[in-house]
């Protein structure tokens, strides 16, 4: 887990979105995989974005990127982890319900490709709406397409659309998906609602889904999501 170019961008173009936010909490602490070509770069996208920052100034002795995304403007940022190795606030097993504590708790949610590791993604990805208040920001970025491995699941379009939209209420900000070698190239991602095979495409090497949610001010009846491939199918 941690922040290299792509999420780097991702995070410093949707910071506008946070600018209200008084906490958040970041799945996993997120490391800081840039080298200072790597951040230099990064300074120059922030910029774009009205983020004045310096090379030196988005780093941080343990590696970490708390300072970062505190130059981006995001809100204090508190951390989840299933072991205390590296510092988290709260411990807990992403594969079980939050405890009540934490519900409607965070402004913003961070999952930076941390849920692909959780076997029961679906129970990690329901907590993250139970923490989030009303008006919430989601924002993630998780593996896509071509990392066979890397973790249990590669996350597909359907989880942004037809989870977080459809079945939940979300308004969709961003859904993206950047290859991370070559070119780099983003993609918008569509809702896969009644596209012929649904969201399906290839790439030509490991690849990023990202995607930004913003939580409805009041929740929709909730309703089971079913790809976008099935949706016209009969149901009992």
């Amino acid at each position: 887990m941690g922040i290299s170019l792509i999420p780097g961008s991702f995070l410093a173009r949707n910071a506008v979105h946070v600018r209200n936010a008084t906490n958040g909490l970041v799945l996993g602490r997120q490391k800081l995989h840039l080298k200072p070509p790597g951040l230099r770069s990064l300074s120059r996208v922030a910029k774009r974005y009205g983020i004045q920052a310096s090379a030196e100034n988005l780093t941080q002795q343990d590696g970490y990127s708390e300072t970062l995304l505190n130059t981006f403007g995001y809100p204090k940022l508190e951390s989840m982890d299933f072991t205390p190795v590296e510092g988290a606030e709260h411990i807990h097993d992403l594969n079980k319900p939050v405890p009540d504590r934490l519900r409607e708790k965070f402004d913003l949610i961070i999952d930076g490709g941390t849920t692909e590791h959780v076997f029961q993604i679906g129970v990690a990805l329901e907590n993250c709406h139970k923490m989030l208040k009303p008006g919430g920001i989601m924002m993630s970025f998780v593996a896509a397409d071509g990392w066979f491995g890397h973790g249990f699941f590669q996350t597909g379009p359907d989880v942004p659309w037809r989870y977080w939209h459809h079945c939940l209420g979300y308004e969709v900000i961003e859904a993206g998906a950047q290859e991370r070698r070559g070119q780099q190239t983003y993609f918008e991602i569509p809702d896969p609602t009644g596209q012929k095979r649904g969201g399906v495409r290839s790439f030509k090497g490991p690849t990023m889904l990202l995607y930004v949610v913003r939580k409805p001010a009041e929740e929709k009846e909730k309703t089971s999501p079913v790809q976008g491939h099935y949706i016209s199918y009969p149901r009992i």
